[in-house]
């Protein structure tokens, strides 16, 4: 008698589980193909935050949940997770066990990639304040002389121009909003005549020349407002590439790789 109920109980249990997978299967397979309308979602979101412009809804690599691509005031996407009936959002990374990858971040970094126009590119050349190095691997670097990151960048700059791996094209651009003496550097680097070393060094001077302010006007005006780019260290490469950010040597040196 206490075999025969185990063998029941044994029955029962697999039974369940395998109900649960069928059912669990077919809610897979139908809220997979049916993601909300982005023009619902907006609607329901409005309650949180108005405005919110969403560029596209798609399935995402978990069955059953769908992917939000939502366009940021700072001319960024991000990404959310939303169920198939619109009600419930998950935000986070989806990682992936089995290959380590971090499948969110990877598609944040693909939809975020930007790309200057040959035109746009040509005219941030024209910009160009302080030329160090003497290298065919040219980076355009955006910065701000006061910029604690930027500090770190010029350290890594400033080791491979040194190795012969690059020539670095500086474009300033202070943000007086973040660092009140960091427009009056930016001049003084310009009034003085001086180079990529003296910006590394933090240097300053009462020489607040005309043609000297004039220009760091037009690298504010150029670079925020036609370019969009309003973050400091910010590299951008020959082929048009974007970086804002800290970035390591190896990335560098992978945008001249053959």
């Amino acid at each position: 008698m206490k075999n025969l109920n185990f063998l029941n109980f044994k029955i029962f249990f697999v039974l369940f589980f395998s109900f649960l997978f069928f059912f669990s299967c077919n809610s897979v397979k139908s809220s997979s193909n049916n993601c909300p309308k982005k023009e619902d979602i907006e609607k329901n979101l409005n309650i949180i935050k108005q405005g919110l412009s969403i560029e596209k809804v798609e399935e995402s690599p978990i069955p059953g949940l769908c992917e939000v691509i939502v366009n940021l005031p700072n001319t960024q996407k991000g990404i959310f997770y939303i169920d198939s009936t619109g009600r419930y959002i998950v935000s986070g990374s989806i990682l992936d066990i089995k290959t380590f990858k971090n499948l969110t971040q990877e598609k944040l970094q693909a939809i975020n990639k930007r790309i200057l126009s040959k035109e746009a590119l040509s005219k941030l050349d024209k910009m160009t304040d302080i030329v160090y190095g003497n290298s065919k691997n040219v980076v355009y670097f955006i910065t701000d002389p006061d910029c604690p990151y930027c500090k770190k960048a010029e350290n890594i700059l400033n080791k491979m121009v040194n190795e012969g791996k690059i020539m670095v094209k500086v474009i300033l651009l202070p943000l007086e909003a973040l660092h009140s003496d960091a427009k009056v550097k930016a001049i003084s680097l310009l009034c003085d005549k001086k180079g990529f070393k003296e910006l590394m060094n933090g240097y300053k001077s009462s020489n607040q020349c005309e043609i000297g302010k004039i220009k760091i006007n037009e690298n504010i005006n150029f670079i925020i407002n036609d370019l969009k780019i309003r973050a400091t260290p910010t590299f951008v490469f020959p082929d048009g590439e974007v970086k804002s950010g800290l970035i390591n040597e190896t990335y560098i040196m992978s945008k001249f790789s053959s």
